[in-house]
């Protein structure tokens, strides 16, 4: 007996063939046999045919539509689900079912499948009679002639509204729960898309930060950017979208209602087709802010505020781009404080900074709106200036800037005053880059420092010249202090009345290897300047002291030897201990040294110079002021002063016999250093007569070519007498015997 399946179920031959083996087997004794075979097949086919209907029916609808789409047969299910009896729906359109959730573009894909052939897959939204939709996920199958043409369709239909229905539940609690998340967030999350007529619009705008600028979604969904935004913004953000939506990933910066926000775009694309842009912004004010704050302090200079180097840099840059256009002119001038060091020396560097502070105001209120001033480094200051200006304009700028920097200024309760040299180069003579311009002003600032200070200079091409004569010579004269090749001379201080030694003063001296003889005015300044001036000057003190002492040993009469003490040596907190280990070591008796010091110096920080000088006199050292007449000294700070000698400058010696003004002057301070029970020394004196004059006015001593020049120690040992009976004694605090003559 044949066994019977699924397979032989719907297989119409092995039917068939039982048939007409019955008709040619009718008087088989078999027959019957496959009679009952037979319809046992036949049952079992129409049984399985009505299962699988059934099946069929509960879960797949059945339509059958010919090539223009118009329907053939429904099946029972079909009519059910769509509310409509099968004759409302046979030679009717499928358009009639439809619900508007798909565009176009979907039905023609689809008829562009089945009518290629091809089997055509996917879900369906449809609107029954009464309005309501439903979802049957569709499988449509072309049914071929013998040309291999569709001639019509079959669609299998199953009911998917339910499953659509809960996912559209879960896309709703997803999206709630997207808008919660992004509504935590302290960013702007946005979408943008374009509509037909190419004004974009938002469909999402949420975040703290949306929330904070007044927008969110409920505010702009669905609005042009027109009814949002001030046409400025309009037009910048129109900009941004149109490049993001040419698949552009934008970056950019921007301001609204008071903040400054970053934001990023991005593109979003569908089977090759752009269909939004999804925007995140940040709130960056605080960042912002440091930056412009970080910007500021790089660009500027903490202590005054004004723009630094790195500032002037860029601004030269842009100014000399723009005169090569416009043919204009740059001026640039350098000014730096004359021996600001002293006053950090001295005072500490926050009576500096206040100093710094100050000037930096001064000569903001000169230059106003002349130029920009920058700050470059120590107490170095630079003025940029574009407009056109004649030489005598610049000379009275500067001039105006001098004064004011030169008014006093009060530290810690005392008067100070200051000053400042300046240099200036111009473009295009001056220089034609930034640093040519800025080295330029710097090598007529120095030319002027060495030059006298306090004072402007233009740059020229010989300057230049100097300036690296002077640099070359700054090397050699570190080597020279380094190998001990500086010397020293002395010159004799002489009694006018006696005509006897009374003292020497010690001269430094530097015969350069290849240059020769180089003058004192010219490494003494340039040693100042570069600090140097501190190991030169312990060299000298320690070199006389030793030198004295030796002449002392080999039986020469004690003399007093006078050594100069620059402003920055005796500033220096620790000068008098230098002095008394120099002594020490030299073994020379402090009675027997004198500190000359300039009249300047001790007005720079009257009050620690005093102090200083009081310890000094108190280990038996004479003191006296150098060049007096030169500086700016009060008679109220010179009775406070510990001097024993007063020692005229040459200035006015020189002129006594012609110049009536200058010999009534020196009249006037033999009679003031009377007067503070000082000893009076005349420098410079050349001539008999001058000689005969200053003793006809009552001076004590005087130096000059008129006894000796300055000598090396082995000549100058020859001037020095024998030992006498007596010894020198520490000078007096009573008058001399000399000044009651």
């Amino acid at each position: 007996m044949t066994i019977l399946n699924l397979d032989t179920v719907f297989d119409r031959e092995k039917i068939s063939s039982l048939i007409h083996s019955l008709e040619d087997e009718a008087n088989n004794q078999a027959t019957q046999l496959k009679i009952e075979e037979l319809k046992k097949l036949i049952h079992t086919y129409i049984s399985t045919y009505h299962d699988l209907k059934y099946a069929l029916d509960q879960s797949t609808t059945i339509t059958v539509t010919d090539k223009n789409g118009v329907i053939t047969y429904v099946d029972n299910h079909f009519c059910t689900l769509s509310n409509y009896e099968r004759s409302e729906l046979i030679g009717r359109n499928h358009r009639m079912l439809k619900s508007a959730h798909h565009e176009e573009a979907f039905f023609q894909e689809m008829w562009e499948t089945i009518l290629s052939g091809k089997v055509w897959y996917g879900d369906v939204c449809n609107r029954n009679k009464h309005g309501e939709t439903f979802w049957l996920k569709t499988t449509i199958v072309p049914l071929l002639d013998e040309s291999d043409k569709p001639h019509s369709f079959i669609a299998f239909r199953t009911d998917i509204t339910e499953s659509k229905r809960m996912e559209g539940q879960l896309i709703d609690a997803m999206k709630n729960d997207f808008r919660r998340t992004v509504n935590a967030m302290v960013n702007l999350i946005f979408k943008v898309e374009v509509d037909q007529e190419g004004e974009y619009y938002f469909t999402l705008f949420e975040g703290k930060l949306a929330h904070e600028l007044g927008l969110t979604t409920e505010k702009v969904q669905g609005r042009k950017l027109k009814e949002i935004f001030a046409p400025e913004k309009v037009a910048f953000l129109k900009d941004k979208y149109e490049r993001a939506f040419n698949n552009q990933e934008i970056n950019y910066k921007h301001k609204y209602n008071g903040k400054h926000i970053y934001t990023t775009l991005s593109p979003i694309m569908e089977q090759g087709e752009m269909i939004e842009v999804i925007g995140s912004s940040v709130d960056i004010t605080v960042h912002e802010e440091a930056e412009l704050r970080v910007r500021h302090m790089a660009y500027h200079d903490a202590l005054t505020d004004l723009p630094n180097r790195r500032k002037l840099q860029l601004d030269l840059e842009r100014a000399l781009k723009q005169v090569n256009h416009t043919q204009g002119q740059v001026t640039v001038m350098f000014c730096d404080l004359d021996r600001f060091k002293y006053i950090n020396d001295a005072l500490g560097h926050k009576a500096g900074d206040q100093v710094l502070q100050t000037m930096a105001e001064r000569l903001s209120e000169v230059i106003g709106y002349y130029g920009e001033i920058y700050r470059i480094g120590g107490d170095e200051f630079m003025i940029v200036m574009n407009h056109t200006l004649t030489v005598e304009e610049i000379r009275e700028l500067g001039n105006d800037m001098l004064h004011s920097i030169g008014q006093p200024i009060m530290l810690m309760g005392k008067e100070f005053f200051i000053s400042a040299s300046i240099g200036v180069a111009q473009y295009p003579e001056g220089g034609d880059t930034p640093e040519k311009l800025i080295g330029n002003a710097d090598i007529a600032m120095h030319y002027c420092k060495m030059n006298g200070r306090h004072g402007l200079l233009f740059y020229t091409d010989q300057m230049n010249e100097y300036y690296n004569d002077l640099v070359s010579l700054e090397g050699d004269l570190r080597e020279a202090i380094s190998k001990n090749e500086l010397e020293l001379y002395y010159q004799p201080k002489v009694d006018i009345i006696s005509g006897q030694i009374s003292g020497m003063e010690a001269l430094v001296r530097w015969h350069h290897y290849e240059k020769g003889f180089i003058p004192p005015n010219k490494f003494i300044p340039l040693a100042e300047e570069t600090g140097l001036i501190v190991q030169v000057g312990e060299w000298v003190l320690k070199e006389a002291c030793r030198q004295n002492e030796e002449w002392m040993s080999l039986g020469y009469a004690p003399e007093r030897v006078a050594v100069n003490v620059s402003a920055v040596e005796l500033q220096r907190h620790d000068f008098s201990a230098r002095v008394k280990r120099i002594l020490e070591e030299t073994g020379m008796p402090p009675q027997h040294l004198e500190i000359e010091i300039t009249e300047n110096s001790i007005m720079q920080n009257t009050e620690e110079c005093i102090k200083t000088m009081q310890e000094l006199k108190a280990m038996g050292i004479s003191l006296s002021i150098d060049d007096f007449g030169t500086g700016y000294s009060s008679l109220g700070y010179l009775r406070k002063f510990p001097i024993n000698f007063l020692k005229i400058d040459q200035s006015f010696i020189k002129d006594v016999e012609t110049d009536p003004s200058d010999a009534e002057i020196v009249k006037a301070m033999i009679q003031l250093g009377h007067t503070f029970q000082m000893e009076v020394v005349a420098e410079g004196v050349e001539t008999a007569s001058i000689l005969e004059f200053l003793e006809e006015i009552g001076c004590d001593l005087y130096q000059g070519y008129h006894y000796s020049r300055p000598l090396p120690p082995h000549e100058f040992e020859k001037m020095l007498m024998p030992k006498r009976r007596y010894e020198v004694s520490a000078p007096a605090s009573v008058p001399s015997p000399k000044l009651e003559k």
